[in-house]
Formats: C-alpha cells, sequence, structure tokens
C-alpha cells in the first residue's frame, strides 16, 4: 500500500498536465477526454492493490486464481465503459478521442514504470532457505 501513494501521487501531476496541455489544444472536448481517460486508468490499475493486497497475506494460493478472475471482471468493465462512452447516446461528440487515448497511454506507462521503480527498491524474498543442519 505504501508503494501505492508514491505511484498514485506523480500519476495525478502527469494526468494534471495530459488534461492542461488537451485543455489548450482540443478545448472542453480535450479536458473531459484526458480526464476520463486518466480516471479509466487510474481505477483500472489503482484496484488491483487494493484488491489482491489482503487476498495475498490471508492466503498466497488464492493469489493468482484471483488476481485472474480480477482481470478478466477489469478488463470487461472497461470493455463496458468504452463501448458506453463512444457508442451510446452521443457522448463522443463531448470527449476528444486521441486525447482520451493518449493520455491513458501516458499515465498506464507512467504507472507501470513508477511501479517497477517500487518493486525494485522493496526487499521482499523470492524464496525461503530453511535453516538444515
Amino acid at each position: 500500500m505504501k508503494s501505492l501513494r508514491h505511484v498514485l501521487v506523480p500519476v495525478l501531476g502527469v494526468a494534471a498536465v495530459c488534461v492542461v496541455v488537451f485543455g489548450l489544444l482540443e478545448g472542453l472536448d480535450g479536458v473531459l477526454g484526458a480526464l476520463l481517460g486518466s480516471v479509466v486508468v487510474i481505477l483500472f490499475l489503482g484496484s488491483t492493490p487494493l484488491v489482491l493486497t489482503p487476498v495475498v497475506k490471508a492466503s498466497a494460493a488464492l493469489s493468482l486464481p484471483v488476481a485472474l478472475g480480477f482481470l478478466a471482471t477489469k478488463s470487461l468493465a472497461v470493455l463496458i465503459v468504452l463501448v458506453l462512452l463512444f457508442d451510446v447516446g452521443g457522448a463522443a461528440d463531448h470527449i476528444d478521442s486521441t486525447a482520451f487515448g493518449l493520455t491513458a497511454i501516458v499515465t498506464a506507462l507512467t504507472w507501470t514504470l513508477l511501479q517497477i521503480l517500487a518493486f525494485r527498491k522493496e526487499r521482499v524474498p523470492t524464496y525461503d532457505l530453511r535453516d538444515e543442519g
């Protein structure tokens, strides 16, 4: 959870920069697209540690099946959100898809890079040497 904070704050900063840039370039549609792109990425990637950390602490054996099921659930939810946003009710007319896509890519890459850096700093043993002797 501690690493989540170190990742979330910079990602929010990157998202804010994207919102400002696309606001200047595309106007309100760019702002809405950038906001929505960053929110989708932050919810998609940020929900994983919130859900899986208690599962891993409770049972390491259940962590992989729960992670795969949660990934499938999140993927379906994002697909539904994207279909609803860009196909139903004319929402696509008010959201710049370029701003949405580029902001989603930039925030996802930033999140992933920061998660990798945070993981490299953690001292998590990958195996346990038994004292036999």
